[in-house]
């Protein structure tokens, strides 16, 4: 009724591995309702913690999609900034951001 696309859809147009029909616990005729398989998905890939991978695809999107469209966003006024902070592993991430944040400004509260 939402015409939004089912959650296999969405998992197959992202390359991620679809949850099974066990996970999921029932069928549908036309595919999963989103919003069902992102709760599934939350619960068997997240660990009950955290979203799986269509689930947090989506709410990466939107951000960046809110970023992008405030003209006083740092994304809008500097696309092309490239963090230069040395990373703890192979790559760059939020744990180094915050790292950084810490560092530089002291804790954010008040032990």
């Amino acid at each position: 009724t939402t015409r939004l696309p089912s959650g296999e859809a969405i998992a197959q147009l992202l390359d991620a591995v679809p949850l099974t029909a066990r996970e999921l616990g029932q069928t549908w005729p036309h595919g999963t309702p989103l919003w069902f398989y992102i709760l599934k998905e939350a619960e068997h890939r997240g660990d009950g913690d955290r979203l799986g991978p269509v689930g947090g695809r989506i709410v990466t999107e939107v951000l960046i999609g809110l970023l992008r469209a405030d003209p006083a966003s740092y994304l809008s006024r500097e696309p092309d900034w490239v963090p230069q902070l040395p990373a703890a592993g192979a790559g760059f991430g939020l744990p180094d951001l915050l790292a950084f944040g810490v560092h530089r400004d002291g804790p954010a509260h008040p032990a």
